[in-house]
């Protein structure tokens, strides 16, 4: 029954994350986590299903990418990044409100709360036609540095890419293609800072699941391409639209961020906030 569950999440998720840009890390590490119970091993694992999946959409879509879209776009964005995860730990993000739901505390930070509500904004801009919003090619630089630097704060990257690249009116091909550009650079960064830290013999033990969750992620971006072509552009930018919406909504209640009433505290959300895309 595990294995089935990790083959449908890691399979739904990257199809889903093909036409997003987002919400593989987001959805597997907390699988990970319930499946290994232990946090480290499951961002590891996460980690390697996220970078390879990348490579593996990034070989899939290489010929649409527009290069004078996307280099502007992420070089402005990864220094940004990195300055916004310099930044985290100057920057207090509080808890404005704390709650329970079920046997757990869900909490409302600043930083998620003011995250959320710019994606529920792009997403209302999106859905709301005369609400349109488009940018100039110009603005690319801005648009990366902005997306790089609540990235870092918040770990989102990928939701706040995506936010202001469908915003610029490309083809479904295009955007799909420099929005998996931008994560794989982004992903060789980090996954060079994480290669120094993991624990590659806890990776060992478990490598049958993570070859089994990258199978399916494989298997997710192989029918994200196939239905690619089927898909109008319209129907795209409404459900990146409306993944958006619902991403900005679990952020703002503080529905990503848990902590157990007994036993030891876990954050999720602010511990896996490096591959949350």
């Amino acid at each position: 029954m595990e294995i089935l569950l990790l083959v449908l999440v890691s399979f739904g998720a990257s199809w889903l994350t093909f036409f997003c840009g987002f919400g593989l890390g987001t959805m597997l590490t907390p699988f990970f986590f319930l499946l290994f119970k232990d946090l480290p091993l499951a961002i590891a694992a996460t980690t390697i299903v996220h970078f390879l999946n990348n490579v593996f959409k990034f070989i899939l879509m290489k010929r649409s990418i527009d290069w004078k879209m996307a280099l502007p776009f992420g070089l402005a964005a990864i220094p940004a990044a990195i300055l916004g995860a310099l930044l985290v730990d100057k920057i207090e993000n509080f808890t404005l409100l704390s709650y329970h739901l079920g046997e757990a505390i869900r909490e409302i930070s600043m930083l998620n709360l003011i995250f959320g509500l710019i994606l529920i904004g792009f997403a209302l801009i999106e859905l709301i036609p005369r609400w349109g919003l488009a940018f100039s090619k110009k603005s690319l630089w801005f648009g990366g540095a902005i997306s790089g630097f609540f990235g870092g704060l918040s770990g989102h990257q990928g939701a706040l890419r995506t936010a202001f690249l469908i915003r610029y009116n490309l083809s479904k091909e295009v955007f799909i293609a420099t929005g998996i550009l931008v994560a794989l650079v982004i992903d060789i960064s980090r996954a060079t800072v994480y290669a120094f830290n993991l624990d590659y013999t806890l990776i060992s033990e478990q490598w049958v699941w993570i070859l089994v969750s990258l199978l399916a992620a494989l298997a997710g971006a192989i029918t994200g391409k196939y239905f690619l072509k089927k898909i109008k552009l319209v129907t795209l930018n409404r459900i990146v639209a409306i993944a958006m919406l619902i991403f900005g909504l679990t952020l703002s209640l503080g529905l990503l961020t848990k902590h157990e009433q007994a036993g030891n505290q876990t954050n999720l959300q602010a511990e896996t906030s490096a591959i949350n895309e």
